[in-house]
This record gives structure tokens, sequence and C-alpha cells, in this order.
């Protein structure tokens, strides 16, 4: 029996050296470790719920952003890529000891022809591709993450079924079949979602169902001119709601225009994106948590039955600049929405007359990223940034302070 053992053991290995490989695996990971100074001011306090008072700390973190990654490609060219994010999944600083899994991507392809793919899978859709080089402070209790909120919308990481086409070495057309389900700000259209919304009365206090007959469509087409590039995209979604009547509109249109540019000369680099929309908040994806991001979704008037939608505009441009193994980039990014809310006449809280007004709110964002390789496989990345989550006025009157804040600080990365 041992005998037979090792001559199995002895054709398996002759197998394994003798027949060509027939596919290729490669796994990686990354580790990031965010070590931080948080500084804000006592406005953003009171709107994150953290007292009256300015409010400090210094917090060491390890965001899930820290992955783990396996890629797989057969002869056939069939490939696939599955990626892990391991680390803190709660949103603010004293939440550190929440740590989990989860998926951040799983999709597979076939390059049919050279010039023609067909992915099926989770994983970053084609619309809106550039993000600043902003990192540090994920779970800071303001997700600050690629700028999001502060100028950057990020598409998000969702099953989609995507084809690509290229033509040449100019460029590609890519479209995006995505799930439209999930977590939306209806609450923000048909309840009673902002503080100073004081429509409370039935039926705006109810959940209702929402429904999606048409999937998210994601269109991206990146073009390529040397040390040029450039990302037009464009993305749309429609949702109705279910609010039980026939008196008021339910239906509530997506729509959002990117278009980003990306250029290398020598030493230096420049970046930028802006996205142009409608009804953001009404959609997946990553806007943040600033003042225009609470007004980035569709409203009901409670009293004409029509929807109102919010209209959103941001940008962000990242200058940098390679110095041996230092590159520092100088960031600035903004957002802006408006949208038409209702309001009740009550003296202790709106004293102007019951009506339409408009909302309007604006963030921004400013700094320093300066990512700094030790050793192979070895970053620190100190970095900068000063945040305002703005104020939200309507009739030209704050009704909501948000306040700004700041962090200071290092991310470590380990990369294998």
């Amino acid at each position: 029996m041992k005998k037979l053992f090792i001559v199995g053991i002895a054709a398996l290995l002759l197998v394994v050296f003798t027949v060509p490989a027939m596919a290729k695996v490669k796994m990686g990971g990354i580790i990031f470790t965010d070590f931080y100074y948080l500084d804000r001011n006592a406005q953003s306090a009171a709107a994150n719920g953290l007292g009256s008072d300015p409010y400090q700390v210094t917090a060491i973190q390890v965001p899930n952003i820290t992955r783990l990654y396996g890629r797989w490609t057969n002869e056939d060219n069939v490939g696939m890529f599955i990626e892990l994010g391991i680390g803190q999944t709660g949103g603010a600083v004293d939440n550190s000891s929440s740590s989990g899994v989860s998926l951040r991507h799983a999709y597979g392809w076939w390059d049919v022809t050279p010039n023609f793919q067909i992915m099926a899978g989770k994983s970053t859709t084609p619309f809106s591709p550039l993000n600043p080089s902003q990192l540090l402070g994920t779970r800071s209790g303001s997700l600050n993450i690629i700028g999001v909120g502060y100028g950057n919308f990020y598409s998000g990481r969702f099953a989609q079924v995507r084809g690509t086409f290229k033509f040449g070495k100019v460029g590609r057309v890519a479209l995006a079949i995505v799930d439209p389900n999930g977590s939306q700000r209806f609450h923000a259209t048909y309840n009673n979602y902002f503080p100073y919304d004081r429509w409370t009365g039935p039926p705006f206090n109810a959940t209702y169902q929402t429904n999606t007959k048409l999937p998210r469509f994601d269109l991206a087409v990146p073009l390529y001119f040397g040390p040029v590039s450039l990302y037009p995209g464009f993305l749309f979604q429609q949702r109705t709601v279910d609010a039980n009547t026939s008196n008021y509109d339910n239906s509530v249109n997506t729509y959002i225009g990117s278009l980003g540019v990306k250029a290398g000369f020598g030493g230096f680099s420049i970046s930028a994106e802006g996205n142009y929309g409608q009804n953001w908040a009404n959609t997946r994806g990553l806007i943040g948590t600033s003042g225009p991001s609470f007004l980035a979704s569709a409203q009901l008037n409670p009293v004409s039955g029509e929807i109102n939608n919010s209209t959103t505009y941001s940008f962000w441009v990242d200058l940098s600049y390679k110095i041996g193994p230092v590159t520092p980039h100088v960031m600035y990014g903004q957002e802006d929405s408006k949208v038409d809310g209702y309001f009740e006449y009550n003296p202790a809280t709106w004293n102007h007359p019951t009506g339409q007004y408009n909302m309007v709110s604006t963030s921004r964002m400013w700094g320093f990223s300066i990512p700094i390789d030790l050793a192979k496989g070895f970053r620190v990345r100190p970095e900068l940034m000063w945040y305002y989550d703005g104020e939200i006025q309507a009739r030209g009157t704050d009704i909501e302070q948000l306040g700004s804040y700041a962090i200071y600080g290092v991310q470590f990365q380990i990369t294998f």
C-alpha cells in the first residue's frame, strides 16, 4: 500500500512538471492603518451627535479598505477576480472595535475577441472612474475617502453585466447594466427626513415600496491621446414609489453626466473630474455625508403632489509631482445641491409663511496627501485635509449649520 502511494505521488509530480501550464493565479493584499487627529468645531460636533462643544480625538484604525485578492486566468481568455475587504466596518471613531469581512469584488470575464469583452459579477461600474488621492479617515464618522461628498461621486461596486468594445488604442465603449435595487433615500422624498421638514401628517410618515422595472445603465467612453486621457460618462436610473394613492407623482429619475481628465508630463500629473445631474441620492453610490449630499434626493410637495427634483454638481482637482520616492498631491473639491422643500409655518422652527422654498448647500475640501515609498511594499502617506460640510439655507436663511473639521495624520500601507 505504501509503495502504491509513493508511485501515485510520483505520477502526479510527473504530470505537474510535464504538462504545460494551463492557467495563471495571482494573489495579493494591502493593509491600511490610519493614524490621525480629528478636529471638529462645535457646529460639526453637534451635527454629528457628539455634543455642543468642539470635538478632538486621536484614532488608530484598520478600515476595511484593507483587502485580500485573488486573480485567475486561463488559456481561453477567461478570468476571474475576487477581493475581500477586511477591517473596521463601522463609520465612527468610537466604533473602532468593529471589524468584519465584506465582498468588494467578485466578477469574471471572457475576452471574446481582442476588441470585445463580456464581464459579469460585482465590481466598480465604468461611470465616473477617477478619484482624488485622498485616503485618510475612512472611519472618521464623515466617510473621508476619495473625496466623496466634497467634489467626488463614486458610482459604487455593484452586481452588473457589462460589455466593453475597444477601438484601437484610442479608446473604448463600456456599457454596464447594473442592479438597481438597494437602500435608497426615498425617506428623504416622502418621509419626514430633514429635522426642519415639518410635514408629518399621513400618508407621508409611512414607508413605501419602491419599484425598479428597469436596471440602472452606466455608460463610459474613455479616450486616450498620448499623455492626456478623457473619461466622459453617463448614468441613468428610474424608480417608482408605491404611495397607495393616485394624487401624487411617483416616478423619480436619476441621471448624472460626468467628464474626467488625466494627464502626465514628466514628473507632473493632473487629474480632475466633474459631475452634474439630478437626484443623486435616489440611486446607489457614495455621495458622502456633507450638506449637499443630504439635499441630493427628490422632494415631494404634499400640497401639489409634485416631485421636486434635486440638482447637484461637483468637481475636484488633484495636482501632483513625483520627486523620487515622494509624490506630493494638492487637492481641492466642491459639491453643490439645491432642491425645493415644503415647510409649514411654526414660529418656534419656521417663522415664514407655509409653502415651498428652495434649499441650497455647498461643501468643500482642500489639502495635501504625500505618499512616500520607503521600501518595496511599504508606503507611508502623510495627509492634511480640511473639510467644510456647509450650511443648509432656505429663503436665504441658514436653517442648519453643519460646521467644519480637519484631519491630520499618516496612513501606513503594506502591500504584497
